[in-house]
This record gives C-alpha cells, sequence and structure tokens, in this order.
C-alpha cells in the first residue's frame, strides 16, 4: 500500500468509528445517554495580563486601591468577589477572620507632624459594609501611620508617630545642627485592644527613645558607643524630622516578636513583644531578656556604626515580613527593596539564623550577617521609589505590589512571571480597580475570612 494509500484509510477509518459513535450516542434512550461534559473555558479580565494557570496560585487577592475608599477581593482571573466601603480613604488592609476589614485610613487633618505617610485612625468594616469601629489618634504630638498588623487575640499592632520638642531632643545626645522646625519625631508601637464602636485601650507599647545611644555629647543622656547594635543611634540619620521612619509592621506569631521596618535607616529590626510595657522600656526582661532592645537588625550596618556604604544592602525598603523555613520558603525573611537602583526595585530573601525558639546570632559588630540574600526578583517594571510590598506565597511564589508601576505580579522562584494585574487597564469599560495599593495580600480559598463571605464564584 502507498504512504498516500494508507493515509486516506487511516482517515477513513477514524471517520468510520466517528459515524460508529455518534450512532450509538443516538440510538441510547434517555436512561443511557452518554453525557458529555466539557470545562467552560475561563473568562480572563482585561486588567489580568499575566495568567499562567498551571503555575500561578490558586488563592485570593486584597487590595485596597491607595487613598482610595473601597477595598477589593478579586479571583486570579480578575472577578471581583466582594468590596468593603466606607467614606474614608484607605492606606492598606488587612482581612479579619470573620470577614471583616481593617484598614488603617487618612483623617485629612493635619496637626503639625507633616510626613508623608499620616493616617490617623483605623477602622472596621464588616461584611455587610457596616463600619462597626473607627478610632483616631491624630493630635500636635502622636499620630498614627502607614502599617497596622492583626494579633491572634484579635488586638491589632499600630505605628504611632510621637514628637520631642528640641529641648528633650538635645537632653538625649541629639546634635543641635541636624534638629528641624524645633523638633524631632520618634517611632511608637502600641497594641490596641478595639473597645465598643469607637474607643481602644494601649495595653502594650514599645518606644524608639527608650533605646538610644550616641557619642555626640559625654554631658547628655545615652552617651555610649555607638557601634552597640541593640540601640539605636540617635545622631545616625539626619533626614528630616523623623530620624527612623518605620514604615512597616509584621507579627511572627511563632515567636511573638515584631518587625519594624525603617526606611531612613535602610534596615529592618526585630524586637520582642513577650514583654510588659514596663520590660519593653528597659533591657531586661521578656521571652530573651533583652526588654525593648533589638534583638536583631539587617539591612545597614553603618546605622549603628559597624559598616560601611559597601555593606548596605537594603536602600529606602518596605514591607520586610517573616516567612519561616520549609520546603517552600529557603529562607525566613522577606523585603521590597526600593531603590535598589535607581532604574529597578528588588525583592529580597534573606536566610537570618534564628532558632525555633526565636534567638539570634550576636548582632554583628562588622558587616551584615548574612553577606547577601539567598534569592532576589528585580525588574524595571516594579521599581517604585516609595510604598510596594511582597509575600511568599503557600505555592512557594512570591506575590509582589508595585505602587508606582499599578501593578500586582506573581514570580516563581526561577524568576517567572506567572500572574499579573494591571490595574491601570480598565474592565468593561470601567476603572474601579484604580490602583495596585500600598500593598495587596493574598488569602487561602480556606481561610477562615474567606469562607465567612460565602463566596459564590
Amino acid at each position: 500500500m502507498s504512504p498516500f494509500a494508507f493515509k486516506n484509510f487511516r482517515y477513513s477509518s477514524l471517520i468510520i468509528m466517528l459515524l460508529i459513535l455518534t450512532s450509538l450516542i443516538i440510538s441510547c434512550n434517555d436512561d443511557e445517554a452518554i453525557e458529555i461534559i466539557t470545562d467552560p473555558v475561563p473568562t480572563i479580565q482585561s486588567n489580568i495580563t499575566v495568567y499562567d494557570v498551571n503555575n500561578l496560585t490558586d488563592d485570593y487577592v486584597f487590595i485596597s486601591p491607595f487613598r482610595e475608599n473601597t477595598s477589593f477581593l478579586i479571583d486570579r482571573l480578575g472577578n471581583i468577589l466582594h468590596r468593603w466601603t466606607s467614606s474614608e480613604s484607605v492606606f492598606m488592609a488587612y482581612l479579619r477572620e470573620d470577614g471583616s476589614a481593617v484598614r488603617a485610613i487618612n483623617t485629612g487633618v493635619d496637626n503639625g507632624i507633616n510626613l508623608g505617610g499620616n493616617t490617623g485612625a483605623i477602622e472596621i468594616i464588616d461584611k455587610e459594609n457596616n463600619q462597626i469601629w473607627k478610632w483616631t489618634l491624630d493630635t500636635p504630638t502622636d499620630v498614627l501611620h502607614h502599617d497596622i498588623a492583626l494579633l491572634p487575640n484579635g488586638n491589632i499592632l499600630a505605628s504611632v508617630w510621637t514628637v520631642k520638642d528640641r529641648i528633650e531632643a538635645i537632653e538625649n545626645g541629639r546634635d543641635p545642627s541636624t534638629i528641624i522646625d524645633d523638633k524631632l519625631v520618634i517611632d511608637r508601637i502600641i497594641e490596641i485592644q478595639p473597645i465598643g464602636t469607637n474607643q481602644a485601650n494601649i495595653v502594650w507599647e514599645w518606644s524608639v527613645w527608650d533605646h538610644l545611644v550616641q557619642d555626640f555629647d559625654a554631658s547628655k543622656l545615652n552617651f555610649g558607643d555607638a557601634s552597640n547594635g541593640q540601640l539605636f543611634d540617635i545622631n545616625q540619620s539626619t533626614e528630616g524630622i523623623n530620624f527612623t521612619h518605620g514604615n512597616g509592621l509584621d507579627y511572627i506569631p511563632s515567636l511573638d516578636q515584631i518587625i519594624l521596618n525603617s526606611r531612613v535607616l535602610n534596615e529592618f529590626i526585630i524586637i520582642d513583644h513577650n514583654t510588659s510595657t514596663t520590660q519593653a522600656a528597659t533591657s531586661t526582661g521578656g521571652r530573651y531578656n533583652r526588654g525593648g532592645d533589638i534583638l536583631y537588625r539587617w539591612g545597614n550596618p553603618a546605622s549603628y556604626n559597624s559598616g560601611t556604604i559597601n555593606d548596605q544592602q537594603l536602600h529606602d525598603q518596605h514591607d520586610a515580613t517573616f516567612v519561616g523555613n520549609n520546603n517552600f520558603s529557603r529562607g525566613t525573611f522577606l523585603v521590597f527593596d526600593n531603590q535598589d537602583s535607581s532604574t529597578f526595585s528588588t525583592i529580597k530573601e534573606i536566610n537570618i539564623n534564628v532558632t525555633a525558639d526565636g534567638f539570634y546570632d550576636n548582632i554583628p559588630t562588622s558587616g551584615n550577617n548574612p553577606t547577601a540574600p539567598i534569592w532576589t526578583y528585580s525588574s524595571p517594571e516594579i521599581l517604585s521609589p516609595r510604598t510596594s510590598g511582597a509575600q511568599r506565597l503557600d505555592s512557594g511564589n512570591t506575590l509582589i505590589t508595585s505602587t508606582s508601576s499599578n501593578i500586582i505580579r506573581e514570580v516563581n522562584y526561577n524568576n517567572e512571571v506567572v500572574w499579573e494585574l494591571d490595574a491601570s487597564i480598565e474592565v468593561n469599560g470601567e476603572l474601579e480597580i484604580n490602583s495596585s495599593g500600598f500593598k495587596s495580600r493574598s488569602y487561602s480559598k480556606i481561610y477562615d475570612g474567606v469562607i465567612a463571605l460565602d463566596i459564590m464564584e
């Protein structure tokens, strides 16, 4: 048989088989009918510019467009599954286990602490869009700012800027020539217990002010060795009136520790939360008997006179978070390094040695330990000089929010982009999600807060 004849024979046989199958289906009675079911082709919304269905994470993404009123939960196809809306201007938000959203919001009031990132209030919106709690801290001496973190006990960690006047600053060792507007603004962390609809108890607090060192003036307070990595050098940063500028919080439940990210010092620091407020103001007590002193710090040893510009690893970074060691994580901490270069931002994963009980190596007296990240992802497409964030997902992939680029991108450990949302693209002629937000967050489909929403996809 010639090749041409064989080809036609195979084709004829296929036609015959299809005819037989068709006749069998037609001849079956209703009880014996063969039902052929095919999965519908998913509709991918126009703002989803990358969709690698075999490699992206099967979760939902929580987005709060920057300084807008509505937060959104979307699926990976770009469909909006739920909205939380109030009259407030949101900076960032997190989803609680009951389906409510806790949001850091801007009061729009200028009480004199004129720094980028003022919020002034926190609200809780339930899943029916009722504002069930709002608490304000916005005065000429204290204002809420930037980030919050949710605790397992239902309380909220929040960042506070507190004003110290010129006299206080000088008495504590600040170089008078670096004081601007006759004041110094310092960072505090408070734990808030929501009460009623608009009240709160502050049940714990920690302040940079209680953990200072300076080698500028021996006649003033806090004089000592400025290379002591457990303390903050009050003269290390001269950028504006806020010399630490903590712009991010993360809580480590397994260790009861807090990560405070300092954009100005170009490092993140770790402190003990397992203290009383009294202990947190000292250098003793708590789980690690260090009080509120720094347990570890990474990113820029020059901030405590223990390195040079060549040792600096972080540059105006945001969103330092704890990842932990498991099959997918490879390291322990993740951070969005905003100005790693003038042309790109970088996500960095840092494998800091920490025991299961939360003990770290001694803070190095020279350089960083470790000296470099174990994984990085860099791209000019995610360049964002300010804000932004990164989250390690259960799949081992990383969710990246680039505020300036207006995108949310998922990459795998091979640095391949497997999913992306472009918040500048309209969906059905409407730009409802018009910003990637300060930072987005992934939530599992079996997370209690997602289940509480009773979502029908």
